[in-house]
């Protein structure tokens, strides 16, 4: 009996010459259905790559009209007469809408309060509601659901909020995109609401 490596040559010698014809052939269709079958399963490829970036562009875009719908800008009035009792309307406004999308399931909850600040956060200056001169403010506001450790701060939802001290008229929107200054290219804050 021959080694492992001479055992094909071994069988092949040992076969007839219809079973020689029988194998070649054999091979020779296999060869051909592969030639006639690739292209297709290549073509079939392509169409399932086509057809997989068609539904990630259609969720992309059902999930930025979602992302949109959340950050519908609301309105609202403050009767107050001094500038820091807007905003804490302001505030009240933001914690009721945060309270009813956590009943709704839209949010994690449970909201705390709210916390606003001056937007866009600088360093030094006067605030909006306590400057006289300024007929606006722009704010970034977060609807508490967690304190960290060592009044390091708050998590929770943002959103972002125009008021005009002028009328008391204002605008608030849940931020869906990102809550800083630099622009999402997909989802932006409302300009009613300072974005």
């Amino acid at each position: 009996m021959p080694g492992f490596t001479e055992l094909p040559g071994w069988v092949w010698r040992r076969t007839t010459r219809g079973t020689r014809i029988g194998v070649a052939a054999l091979l020779v269709f296999i060869g051909v259905a592969i030639a006639v079958v690739a292209p297709s399963i290549s073509a079939s490829k392509r169409e399932r790559a086509k057809e997989d970036a068609r539904a990630a562009a259609a969720f992309e875009a059902s999930q930025i009209r979602a992302q949109a719908l959340a950050q519908k800008p609301r309105f609202g009035r403050s009767d107050a007469s001094s500038r820091v009792a807007m905003l804490h309307d302001l505030s009240g406004a933001i914690l009721t809408d945060a309270r009813k999308r956590v009943a709704a399931h839209e949010l994690a909850g449970p909201i705390r309060r709210v916390e606003c600040e001056r937007f866009p956060r600088t360093v030094g200056g006067i605030p909006p509601e306590r400057d006289p001169r300024a007929r606006s403010g722009r704010y970034y506001c977060v609807a508490v659901t967690a304190e960290l450790v060592r009044d390091a701060g708050a998590l929770g939802h943002p959103y972002r909020a125009l008021m005009h001290f002028d009328t008391g008229r204002y605008a608030f929107c849940k931020v869906s995109g990102r809550p800083d200054p630099t622009p999402d290219p997909k989802v932006v804050t409302p300009a009613a609401c300072g974005g």
